[in-house]
């Protein structure tokens, strides 16, 4: 019987040993579909000067899911630039890019900021900077005068360029996440923002998509406002620096639980 005794306790203790290693990542993957919160927009600059037309700068679209169990979220932001805004305002003196589009993450009241955690974003960290080595456009300058120029030129322009994400999770509470010199990250006028992307994935040719992890503690709601604005480029023929401008951010009140 004691026999009998210690092998039921063995089986008990390695049944709970691999219910727990086994559950752990079934529950976290084991999340939950993810539910529209919102669209919006803003027409309006940093600078607080309303847009031509009134015409949006910036538009974005947002999602949000938690585990079926456990305290485990994600939200997933979809931003986009209005280049064609930026060119009914500027153009022909100005040729506007999209120079970075920054979403964030945030809660908006003191009870979330205690129960809310931001643990990764997806994409994460990883600035890219790029150069050029002006070093062959000299070794052909003495066929082609003028060649070394335009490689000091090509220098200038190119040393300090940066392409990748930017994460900033400092402040668990307020996290954001920055998408470089994106490329396809303009949203045409003739598409409202009404009808960009409610989920993130649906197309992904196109904007700056983001996704923040987090926790929430104790089940209580949780009240944030996922963000996003863009920075703007204002090249001119004689410049290679451009002119800097940010939109004002968009963003959708919700809840989380």
């Amino acid at each position: 019987m004691k026999n009998m005794n210690k092998s039921s306790i063995a089986i008990v203790i390695a049944l709970i040993i691999f219910t727990a290693i086994s559950s752990a990542p079934a529950q976290a993957q084991n999340m939950g579909e993810y539910y529209h919160k919102g669209n919006a927009y803003s027409s309006y600059y940093d600078s607080g000067n309303q847009a031509i037309n009134g015409w949006s700068t910036v538009v974005m679209a947002t999602s949000s899911r938690m585990a079926s169990q456990g305290s485990l979220g994600y939200t997933s932001i979809q931003a986009w630039a209005r280049l064609d805004t930026l060119n009914a305002q500027y153009s022909p003196y100005y040729a506007p890019t999209v120079v970075a589009i920054e979403t964030k993450m945030k809660t908006t009241t003191t009870n979330s900021d205690r129960d809310f955690y931001l643990i990764q974003t997806n994409p994460g960290h990883n600035v890219k900077k790029h150069s050029v080595d002006s070093f062959i456009f000299d070794l052909i300058d003495y066929r082609i005068p003028g060649v070394s120029l335009v490689g000091k030129l090509a220098e200038n322009y190119a040393n300090g360029f940066t392409s990748g994400t930017e994460q900033n999770l400092s402040n668990p509470k307020n996290g954001t996440l920055t998408f470089l010199n994106p490329t396809n990250a303009s949203l045409s006028n003739n598409i409202s923002w009404k009808d960009a992307n409610q989920v993130i994935g649906s197309k992904k040719n196109s904007g700056a998509a983001a996704e923040f992890h987090f926790t929430v503690a104790n089940g209580n709601q949780i009240n944030v406002a996922p963000q996003a604005r863009v920075q703007y480029g204002l090249y001119t023929a004689n410049t290679i620096i451009p002119l800097k401008i940010w939109s004002n951010y968009a963003y959708v009140n919700h809840t989380l639980n």
